[in-house]
């Protein structure tokens, strides 16, 4: 069996719990991605399911990943799936396609001085601003007019309007393009972001037929049929799912401990 890697990061090395679970399944080794050196790998496989701060320097990792595929690593997902994902513009590519999607709009680095025109034309009531690379819910902030836009968001920001969702999220979690399961991250009391950053509680979930039907759509919307993908959808006051992200590079999966194996097996085919 070629060598298998989990790429993590320098704060959480060993990853987490399930991680490491899954690491045991697939016979693979934890290594912050920062310290994985392509070449000396190539020909192995590498999941980067822990790279929980690659936003903190995208260059060097989309770099680190054109270096990986250079030396013939087999990523899980592939080089072109991760490019896709790490800017969150691909949200308002998927809204303007009619998608059920969060109404998003990007606020481009490189158009600054266009910003708060596009944040008055867009007409959303304290809306939603999030960074363009981001993770873990970092930056992520109801827009007010005491919001410092240029100091926050140094490489663009994604502009979205406020879905009020107290329910939370349900996270559908789909393994070689099929539906494999789903959780419930319910948000702390007074507070509006499922994110663990912010003491979200996961729940198991029974997935409405509606909801799967609105994932499967936004799966089928993707330009390419990823080994793993999680699908983050607000659950609105009228029950409609609204897709707030999609997951592709480090995603919590959620595996239920007593499907690991089957989890392991299937992100390998």
């Amino acid at each position: 069996m070629a060598n298998i890697y989990i790429a993590t990061c320098l704060a959480w090395r060993q990853g987490n719990a399930l991680l490491q679970a899954l690491a045991q399944h697939l016979q693979a080794e934890l290594l912050p991605w920062q310290e994985i050196i392509p070449e000396r790998i190539g020909g192995g496989a590498l999941l980067p399911l822990a790279a929980w701060d690659y936003s903190e320097q995208p260059q060097a990792y989309l770099d680190w990943l054109a270096a990986l595929e250079a030396a013939q690593v087999r990523l899980i997902n592939p080089r072109a799936v991760q490019t896709w994902n790490i800017r969150k513009s691909y949200l308002a590519d998927l809204y303007a396609q009619g998608l059920p999607v969060t109404p998003s709009i990007v606020l481009s680095a490189q158009h600054r001085t266009d910003w708060q025109k596009q944040i008055a034309a867009a007409g959303w009531e304290n809306p939603v601003i999030k960074p363009l690379i981001g993770q873990s819910g970092k930056g992520v902030q109801r827009l007010t007019q005491m919001t410092n836009l240029n100091s926050a968001y140094p490489q663009g920001a994604l502009l979205q309007a406020f879905i009020h969702a107290p329910f939370g999220e349900v996270c559908l979690i789909y393994l070689q393009g099929e539906y494999f399961h789903a959780v419930h991250r319910r948000p702390a009391p007074q507070e509006w972001r499922a994110n663990s950053a912010y003491g979200v509680e996961i729940l198991p979930i029974s997935v409405l037929p509606h909801w799967r039907k609105a994932a499967d759509r936004l799966m089928q919307a993707l330009p390419f049929q990823p080994a793993y993908a999680r699908i983050d959808g607000l659950i609105q006051e009228d029950n409609a799912f609204i897709c707030n992200e999609i997951e592709l590079i480090e995603p919590a999966l959620y595996l239920p401990p007593e499907r690991i194996g089957e989890a392991a097996k299937l992100l390998l085919q």
